[in-house]
């Protein structure tokens, strides 16, 4: 026969204290599979999280090329690089008009010729990653020397 329980003085038989350890290997494997979802959440996050440092990056450097590109004057640079430290910016520029004179107030022809230029942009990252992107800008040329009016 097996052991019986213990009677305490008035006759009834008296709980055992604590938890046995099937129970605590149930709680744990309760508690464990309630964090694995909180898991593939904090995964989620630290993927998002590295996602938009990227997209920031990849902002910044854009707004960095665009103010160089700028400054620059396509119709006399149509094609070069720049080193804009973690970052590389190539381009190359292509009229997408006829080279025309400008003109002055009264209609006499100016002393630049002005044509707009379609620039495509490659900026080359660290880790080897690109993104290319374009702009329109006017490009202009001295057509004659500043002293000369007509």
């Amino acid at each position: 026969m097996g052991a019986s329980p213990t009677i305490t003085a008035r006759g009834a038989p008296r709980a055992q204290a604590g938890f046995s350890v099937l129970e605590a290997i149930v709680a744990v494997a309760l508690i464990a599979a309630a964090f694995l979802p909180l898991l593939a959440l904090q995964t989620q996050l630290t993927r998002t999280a590295i996602a938009i440092e990227r997209a920031e990056a990849s902002l910044l450097a854009r707004n960095n090329a665009l103010a160089l590109l700028q400054a620059i004057n396509p119709g006399m640079r149509p094609t070069g690089s720049e080193d804009m430290g973690t970052v590389r910016l190539d381009w190359t520029a292509k009229a997408l008009s006829d080279v025309q004179p400008a003109r002055g107030q009264a209609g006499t022809p100016g002393r630049f010729d002005v044509a707009l230029y379609e620039i495509t942009a490659t900026l080359t990252f660290e880790n080897g990653r690109t993104d290319i992107f374009t702009v329109r800008q006017v490009g202009w040329r001295a057509n004659r020397p500043a002293g000369d009016l007509g």
